[in-house]
């Protein structure tokens, strides 16, 4: 029940501090510097409709491979987790005897979030017509996670997994808010694809709960059952109001109108009853973290937990 509360304060007081800065620039990350052990890779691709393009950064590990390969990351909104990607963590990876191979996927820009493309690639489709297709917020086109979810599958992970030594069986997706809601109807729609599923803080207010009804439309786990990571920030880091730029008052209120289709709770919720059904779930609030701030909090955690896990290894299904 505290956490609850704790939750809903959280939730209550999120939409302001929620909403990113969508004219911040990526700048110089770890991509664009030597950190010894790693080299990096750039790959392209583009949508099945030609309208989207993509960029993949790709750090591999310069060590000798583990001989069941190295574990690979995929992570969504990838300049965003470019930035919050240092030196140090790519140091301390390196240093571990299973170092991942990790895949940036960004919209082929240089904005942080490119908050129309990501609205669209990152929410499922919803029952109805094209005018069913529209976010609450900004009235973004929504739905093509499945055209998305196919690109990786089919074009992005083959061009990854073929510069090093991957572990089939290590193979995690991680995405933040909107990219959390496309981890979670990945992980509904096609859980024998990726190993590790991980979403941070995921926006499951959005299409007015659509992903708990995906989720209570799971039948059965493959076996291997993949695992799942969720994480929610408790609200302690948000930006004081005073500091907020202007917000349209219509957006905040569409935000505070969807956030009230599902309980403040719902994620740790859906936790409950993931692992109630049989699901490897790790679960864990990040004190002292906003909503933007669980984005490389969250994003630290999976890279360092896929290089020291001492899991035996799992076979998966395999793009």
């Amino acid at each position: 029940m505290a956490l609850a509360l704790l939750l809903g304060v959280a939730a209550t007081a999120a939409p302001a501090a929620a909403q990113p800065d969508l004219t911040r620039r990526t700048g110089s990350t770890v991509a664009d510097a030597a950190v010894p052990g790693w080299r990096w890779q750039v790959l392209r691709a583009a949508s099945a409709d030609g309208q989207r393009h993509y960029r993949i950064r790709v750090a591999v590990p310069q060590q000798t491979p583990p001989g069941s390969g190295f574990p690979v990351a995929y992570l969504l909104d990838g300049n965003a987790a470019l930035m919050e990607t240092d030196s140090a963590l790519l140091q301390r990876l390196a240093a571990s005897p299973r170092p991942p191979v990790i895949a940036y996927i960004a919209h082929d820009n240089d904005l942080r979030i490119d908050p129309d493309a990501r609205a669209y690639d990152y929410t499922p489709r919803r029952p109805g017509g094209e005018d069913a297709q529209r976010d609450a917020i900004g009235d973004r086109r929504n739905g093509g996670a499945d055209a998305f979810l196919d690109l990786i599958e089919r074009d992005i992970a083959p061009q990854v997994e073929a510069l090093a030594p991957v572990d089939r069986g290590r193979r995690a997706l991680w995405g933040h808010s909107y990219g959390g809601v496309f981890v979670l109807h990945a992980l509904f729609s096609r859980p024998g694809l990726f190993s590790g599923y991980a979403a941070a803080d995921p926006s499951l207010w959005w299409g007015q709960g659509r992903l708990l009804e995906e989720e209570a439309g799971v039948a059965a786990w493959p076996s291997p059952s993949p695992r799942l990571w969720l994480w929610v920030g408790d609200g302690g880091g948000r930006t004081p109001p005073s500091t907020q730029p202007d917000r349209d008052p219509g957006a905040m209120d569409a935000m505070r109108r969807a956030r009230a289709s599902v309980p403040p709770d719902a994620t740790p919720r859906m936790a409950e009853r993931l692992r109630g059904r049989g699901l490897d779930v790790r679960f864990e609030t990040l004190a002292g973290q906003s909503h933007g701030q669980t984005l490389g909090a969250s994003l630290h955690r999976l890279l360092e937990t896929l290089a020291a896990s001492p899991d035996a290894p799992r076979e998966g299904n395999a793009p």
